[in-house]
């Protein structure tokens, strides 16, 4: 044979990204992914500066308490009935329980929101003064909460629901621009709102087109629940030290603060969403592998572990360097403090990039939920406390350090678990071949 043809390796490598499952669901979550980053870039200097910090905080506020109720609703689903799916999708029957089984729970789960948003309205003084601003947040959650991403990401048909997710945020992000002025920062979360329950509406009739419908059965469903809770635990656990922050320092000092902290952390988390579509893609593969071979899964989460932490130092850096051109450029003058939040937050990244790797592809596989979940219940304890010892003093960089503490507990508790679990499989071979000689 003659020497290669130019271009060869190129279509060599275009045909294996078209026969790779996981490869095109992963650039289909980055095309989301890439919305998601620079969506904000463009709406955060908008309204960091029309709705200026009180009313933004109002804004980030409430879509704090919007996400933490979104994790209630979804329930930590889209990690176990998406194992679940990715187990077993090549039985019909078996997926089609699943689905019955967590559509019941969450019209289970419906109540409790619904207690949650009343409690909200009658207990949280601001929440109480802007009730619009509390409808959209809680419609915008549950509505998420009823999207079935968990079922496209099992059976790894990303494609129109990536291209569904662009859609209603770029129509979002538009009616921002169009609708919002100074004094209606509401319309934000409506619009939000308004996205959710077209997704939810077009992604629910999606995933019947192949899933025969059942009624959910109460027996069904409180079987998922329990199932699901120790992953639950995981990510309620994890909300109070991620997405409930900006809620909890509005509670602490009010949502003036929140402005800084909040514009600061959606900048900041806005980067770490590049760890996401490779993350969500990988998840089913690595729980088959997980089933089928787990020396295979091991060697393939040890190939990720660099990549991922060396793009999450190059970020954090990145965004600790620049961070006075950061906030001048998206924010505004009036966003001074914010300089301080971001470099302080900007130590997460490579702490999410080794936790997204050993946590999520590696701990929750092999069943070592209890184990991670420690971890995690200790740092939301700690980031409690730390939050109510440093933020009366400190204000929003208070509420930064102890994330960033806190975050550091679970990644240093998952550092120790994998070191325990190399030693292990390593002195195992050792002890079998000394057998072997003897």
């Amino acid at each position: 044979p003659g020497p290669p043809r130019p271009g060869a390796g190129l279509r060599s490598a275009a045909a294996r990204l078209r026969g790779s499952r996981m490869a095109q669901n992963a650039l289909w979550l980055y095309a989301v992914q890439a919305a998601v980053f620079v969506f904000p870039l463009v709406t955060i200097p908008f309204l960091a500066r029309v709705l200026r910090p009180e009313g933004w905080g109002l804004v980030v506020f409430c879509q704090s308490f919007s996400a933490w109720l979104l994790l209630i609703v979804q329930y930590g689903f889209n990690f176990s009935a998406t194992r679940e799916v990715a187990r077993g999708r090549d039985d019909p029957e078996r997926v089609a329980e699943i689905v019955a089984g967590v559509q019941g729970a969450r019209v289970a789960l419906l109540g409790v929101a619904a207690a949650i948003g009343a409690a909200a309205f009658l207990f949280v003084p601001e929440l109480r003064r802007h009730p619009g601003y509390l409808a959209g947040a809680w419609i915008a959650a549950v509505a998420t909460g009823f999207v079935p991403l968990w079922y496209f990401q099992g059976t790894e048909r990303l494609r129109g629901p990536a291209l569904l997710d662009i859609g209603i945020r770029l129509a979002s992000n538009l009616g921002i621009f169009f609708w919002v002025t100074e004094s209606t920062g509401w319309r934000v979360l409506a619009l939000q709102a308004g996205g959710s329950l077209v997704s939810v509406a077009v992604t629910n009739a999606w995933m019947y087109r192949s899933v025969p419908f059942r009624l959910p059965r109460l027996a069904a469903a409180l079987a998922t629940l329990r199932s699901g809770w120790p992953l639950f635990v995981f990510v309620s656990a994890a909300s109070v030290y991620t997405v409930a922050n900006s809620f909890l320092l509005g509670l602490l000092v009010g949502t003036g603060a929140v402005g800084f902290f909040g514009a600061a952390d959606k900048i900041v988390r806005a980067g770490m969403s590049l760890f996401g579509p490779l993350s969500q893609a990988m998840y089913p593969r690595i729980n088959q592998l997980v089933a089928r071979d787990v020396a295979h899964a091991d060697r393939v989460l040890r190939r990720t572990l660099v990549p991922f932490v060396g793009m999450g130092v190059a970020m954090g850096a990145g965004v600790a360097l620049l961070a006075p051109l950061i906030v001048r450029v998206l924010l505004g003058p009036q966003y001074g403090p914010a300089v301080t939040v971001l470099r302080i937050l900007a130590l997460l990244p490579p702490l999410i990039g080794f936790g997204t790797v050993v946590g999520i592809h590696w701990a929750i596989p092999l069943g070592l939920d209890r184990a991670y979940n420690r971890f995690v219940l200790t740092a939301g304890a700690l980031n409690l406390g730390l939050a109510l010892l440093l933020v009366p003093r400190y204000g929003a960089a208070g509420m930064a350090s102890a994330a960033v503490l806190a975050e550091t507990v679970v990644e240093s508790g998952l550092a120790w678990l994998y070191v325990r679990h190399l030693l292990r499989t390593r002195v195992r071979p050792l002890a079998v071949a000394s057998e072997a000689r003897a």
